[in-house]
Parts: C-alpha cells; sequence; structure tokens
C-alpha cells in the first residue's frame, strides 16, 4: 500500500459500518442511556447516604428506598447493555461477513500470477483472522470508544458541579496518560503487524501439511515438519510477546498513575471533612466513585489504541487483496464468443513472467477449426504456458491470439472460459458427490445426460460400483479415487460442458498404461468435432493429431503431422525414438 492509502484504513473499514446504519445507531444510542444510568448512580448514592446521616436518629426508609431505587438502575442498565450487546453481535457478524464477501469475491477475480507468488494458508489468514482483527479494531473500538468519551464528559462534569477542588486533582496524571497512550500506540501497530505476518506463515505451514500428509507419511518426513512447526511457531510466540510485552508495561503505568490521582483525592477529600462543613460523607463517597469512573475509560481509551494498532495492521493485509489491481480484465467493450470458430491463431506471441526472461518467444501457428494440434518438446519448453495463454491466465507481452478473427482480449472473460473446456493432469474435484461435480459443467444437465457423460468417458463402470453411485461423497480433491478415476470423472466432466474448444494438458501423464487405454477411448469422444490442443509426451496421445508443433526454448522448432515430422529426421524424430526405446526397456 502507498503511504497515503495506510491513513486511510480506519475510514475505509468504517463504511462498512455505515451500510448498517440503523443497527450502528442502535449500539450507540443504547450505550449512550447506559452510560448515562452509571453516571447518575453515584449521585443518587450521595443523596442516599446524606439523607441517612443528616439526622440524629438513623433512617430505615431511607435506606430502604435508596437501595430500591439504585438497583432499579442497576437493572434497567444491564437489560439496556444485554440489548446492546444484542445489537453489537447482529452487527458484528454482518461487517466479518461482508468484509470476507468482497475479498472472496477479489480472490475470485485476481490472476492466477497472484497465487502463484502467494502461500495458500497466508491468503486464509487474511481473510479469516485478518479480517476478525480488523472488525474487532473498528466495531469494537468505535463502541467503546464512544462510551469511553461519554463517561468521561459526563463523570468530569458532575465532579466540577459537585467539588471543583478535587477535580483539578483528578486531572494530574492525565497529561502523562495521554503522552504514553500515544508512543505506545506507535511502536504497537509495528508490533502488531510482525505479529500478524507470523500467523500468516504459520497458517501457510499448516494447510501445506495437511495437503501434503501423505507425502510426509511416505518419506517419513514427521520429524521434518515437527522442526519446521516448531521453529515457525516459535518465531510468532516470539513477536506476540514482544506486542504483548509493551503493554505489560503500558498497562500497569497507567494503572499506577490512575492511583495516584485518586490517592491525592483521598488525602484531600478527608481534609475537607475535618475542614469544610458544607462536604458532607455522601458527597466525598460518591466523589471517589466518580474518581474511580473517570480512570476507567481513560485506561479504556489506552488499551483501545492497542486494539487499533492490532487492528491496522490486519487491515493493511486485507486491503492489500482488495488493492491489488486485475492484471486480467475485461475489454472496456466486450464481445459473446464467436458463433463461428474458423481458427484459433497465434501471431508473433511473446510472453514473460515479471521476473525472468521471456518464456515464449515469437510463437505462431494456426489451429483450424474441428482439428486437433499437439504441443511436444522438453520440460520447461512452454507448452503449459501456451495454453495458459489461450484460457487467458496471463496477458501476453506481445503478440495476439484470436478465435474467429477476435482477439481474446476483446472477447468477454467468463464466456471465453466458458467456451474452453480444460482437462490437466492434476485433476481437481470439489468435496461433493460425482453428480455435483459434474453439475459444475453444466448446472441443468439432466440425470440422461449425467450417465451419457459418464459412459463416453468410460466411468460409468466404476460409478455405478460407488456405494451411492452417482451420489458418493468424493471427499477434498477427490481423494476416494483413484487417480485414473479422478480424471475419467474430469474427462465427463469435460463432455457434458460440451465446448467448442478443448485443452488436453498432459491429461494421461498421471496413470499408468492400463489405465490410459481406458482413458484414451474417453479423450477420442471428447476431441471428436471440437478445435483441440493437446499437451502430451505420449506418443499414444498425439500420434494422430492433425499436426504437431515441436517447441523448445519457448520457440516452435518443427511443425507438421506425425508422418511428416519423423521424415524429417529432426527433433520429434529423436522425441519418438526415445519413447520407442523407453516403451521396449
Amino acid at each position: 500500500m502507498k503511504p497515503k492509502e495506510k491513513k486511510s484504513v480506519i475510514r475505509r473499514i468504517s463504511k462498512y459500518l455505515f451500510e448498517h446504519k440503523t443497527l450502528f445507531a442502535t449500539t450507540l444510542i443504547l450505550a449512550c442511556f447506559m452510560t448515562g444510568l452509571s453516571v447518575f448512580v453515584p449521585t443518587v448514592i450521595q443523596e442516599v447516604l446524606d439523607k441517612i446521616f443528616e439526622s440524629d436518629k438513623f433512617q430505615n426508609k431511607f435506606l430502604i428506598q435508596g437501595i430500591v431505587v439504585i438497583g432499579l438502575m442497576f437493572l434497567v442498565k444491564e437489560i439496556l447493555n444485554c440489548l446492546r450487546i444484542r445489537a453489537n453481535n447482529k452487527l458484528e457478524q454482518k461487517v466479518i461477513f461482508k468484509i470476507r464477501k468482497d475479498l472472496h469475491d477479489k480472490l475470485l477475480d485476481l490472476p492466477i500470477n497472484f497465487y502463484d507468488r502467494r502461500k495458500s494458508g497466508e491468503i486464509a489468514s487474511r481473510v479469516v483472522e485478518d479480517v476478525q482483527n480488523v472488525e474487532r479494531a473498528i466495531l469494537d473500538g468505535t463502541e467503546q470508544g464512544v462510551i469511553a468519551c461519554l463517561t468521561l464528559g459526563g463523570v468530569t462534569t458532575m465532579m466540577f458541579l459537585q467539588e471543583p477542588r478535587l477535580a483539578f486533582l483528578v486531572f494530574l496524571p492525565l497529561p502523562i496518560l495521554v503522552i504514553l497512550g500515544f508512543n505506545y500506540a506507535k511502536v504497537s501497530k509495528k508490533n502488531w503487524k510482525a505479529v500478524r505476518e507470523a500467523s500468516g506463515e504459520l497458517n501457510s505451514l499448516l494447510v501445506e501439511d495437511i495437503q501434503g500428509n501423505r507425502l510426509i507419511q511416505a518419506f517419513a518426513l514427521k520429524s521434518r515438519e515437527r522442526t519446521r512447526f516448531d521453529a515457525t511457531g516459535k518465531q510468532l510466540e516470539k513477536r506476540s510477546l514482544e506486542a504483548m510485552y509493551r503493554w505489560s508495561i503500558q498497562g500497569p503505568g497507567a494503572n499506577f498513575l490512575s492511583s495516584l490521582g485518586i490517592l491525592a483525592v483521598v488525602g484531600m477529600g478527608a481534609f475537607l471533612l475535618k475542614t469544610d462543613p458544607s462536604f458532607t460523607s455522601g458527597k466525598f463517597f460518591a466523589f471517589l466513585l466518580y474518581a474511580n469512573m473517570f480512570y476507567e475509560p481513560v485506561r479504556q481509551l489506552v488499551s483501545i489504541n492497542n486494539l487499533i494498532a492490532a487492528g491496522k495492521a490486519s487491515g493493511e493485509r486485507v486491503f492489500e487483496v482488495l488493492d491489488t489491481p486485475l492484471e486480467i480484465v475485461n475489454h472496456y467493450d466486450p464481445h459473446p464468443f464467436p458463433r463461428k470458430i474458423n481458427q484459433v491463431e497465434f501471431q508473433k506471441v511473446t510472453f514473460a513472467y515479471d521476473e525472468r526472461i521471456s518464456i515464449i518467444q515469437d510463437l505462431s501457428f494456426t489451429i483450424p477449426e474441428g482439428s486437433t494440434t499437439a504441443l511436444v518438446g522438453p520440460t520447461g519448453a512452454g507448452k503449459s504456458t501456451t495454453a495458459n495463454l489461450l484460457l487467458r491466465y496471463y496477458d501476453l507481452t506481445s503478440g495476439s491470439i484470436t478465435i474467429g478473427n477476435k482477439s481474446i482480449n476483446q472477447i468477454d472473460l467468463t464466456s471465453l472460459r466458458q467456451n474452453i473446456g480444460l482437462v490437466s493432469q492434476d485433476p481437481f474435484l470439489f468435496d461433493a458427490t460425482v453428480r455435483e461435480n459434474l453439475l459444475l459443467a453444466k448446472p441443468n444437465a439432466s440425470d440422461n445426460d449425467i450417465w451419457k457423460s459418464l459412459e463416453m468417458a468410460s466411468a460409468k463402470e466404476f460409478v455405478e460400483a460407488l456405494p451411492a453411485q452417482e451420489n458418493t461423497m468424493l471427499g477434498e480433491r477427490g481423494i476416494r479415487l483413484s487417480m485414473g478415476e479422478k480424471q475419467r470423472i474430469t474427462l465427463a466432466r469435460a463432455l457434458l460442458k460440451d465446448p467448442p474448444i478443448i485443452i488436453l494438458d498432459e491429461a494421461t501423464a498421471s496413470v499408468d498404461v492400463e489405465t490410459e487405454r481406458c482413458i484414451q477411448n474417453a479423450l477420442e469422444n471428447l476431441v471428436r468435432g471440437r478445435t483441440t490442443l493437446i499437451i502430451a509426451h505420449r506418443l499414444s496421445t498425439i500420434r494422430n493429431a492433425d499436426q504437431i508443433l515441436f517447441m523448445e526454448g519457448g520457440e516452435l522448432k518443427e511443425k507438421g503431422n506425425h508422418q511428416e515430422l519423423l521424415s524429417l529426421n529432426g527433433r520429434y524424430s529423436k522425441f519418438c525414438e526415445y519413447q520407442e526405446n523407453v516403451i521396449h526397456r
């Protein structure tokens, strides 16, 4: 964030409060009435005590009446407090939900390279923990701050009305308390920002260990992960203690200064009782209550500084995400996906990540409508990046990609991706049923459509054998299925989507040869009649492609069909020779 944006964290979060003006106003109004009752309680106590002690005889009726009145005041105050807490809780949850929703919506819109540079757990930490901290700082801080200020105003007025001589003594420690509070707030914000960063690191480690649990078990990495967790956890502990230790000095220090003020009131009050007949015991007792009530909101305002410091640190992390620019955006006047594809054309395409040299350099080729083009080449040649550029996960550095003579930059982003089916080597399935995972592609699909797509994907047989068939829960990332079964479900999903363009990114790379034969039939059904881009290493997947492009170092080195490239006796021929040798070993 820019420096000027840092200053606006509180103001920006406050906008979320004002979206619920009625609830916010209700909370503050109830707080005002509750505070008003609290301020008047010592005055009522003074009246009761003075009436009791002004007479030679002890007046039982005054005592009973006084206790009843004071008891009713306490009862009404707590009823108002109950209503205030409920209104505050409702407002709190609405604000938290709205901020989290805005964050989630933004995360869905952000480009792939945002996630390339960040850890999943660290992002989750911002959505869950940082939002909670921001809400507490702003909502609780605002409410507590208002109550504290009202209490200070009311108590100060009552003290000066009752006895100005004692009131000035109460104010003596105040300048020092204010200076200490502001000094603490400056250091505290820095400390709490370090705490939030350390917490994000710990969350990232936890998510990584949960997702990689099988690898940890398989490679006996428990000891290594325990060491990593201990180191990260101790770093969070260290930073948290640094932030808290500052408060361990600030809090007691403020309490001690407050005690000095009350001590001065006790000394001066005792003196006035002996020398000033108008200064009654009831007034002295009431003033002591007011003096104690005065310092409580002062201490509360100082502690709010601590709350707001933590909230600002979290707020900056929240707004860093919300302020991240959308690098992949719709054209100012986006067009729908072309009805007639004609061809997909890459024209002098060059692409580089921010911190790296060009991954793709001056790449040009055409995929005629309804044909299949295969990209082959060594690891790091730029094959998957080429597919990502067609999906517009990244924008080009230079050049253009057109579909039906329309630049993909001019096609509505949602429309573009709705018309391209992707099957990757790492199939992703949600923790839902087979049916629910398939309906992601076509929400209104009938049972017949679902089973037809499963049959075409060679998945019908194993789905029928599942405990609840298509209504079987698959677990996180489809953990209850084998890799080949997951791949066939994703193929069925692509078939159900029925897009005009298909991208197969190493769709059979993670399965054995026997499973590959099963999937190959499904692939043939999927690509039939569709414009297809295949990325693969296995000859079985690319041999029958209409054209094969051999890439190396981000550049197109050879182009032709299988037989034409073999006759060149070049890079592709050596690639095939290596494949054959591997198979016959």
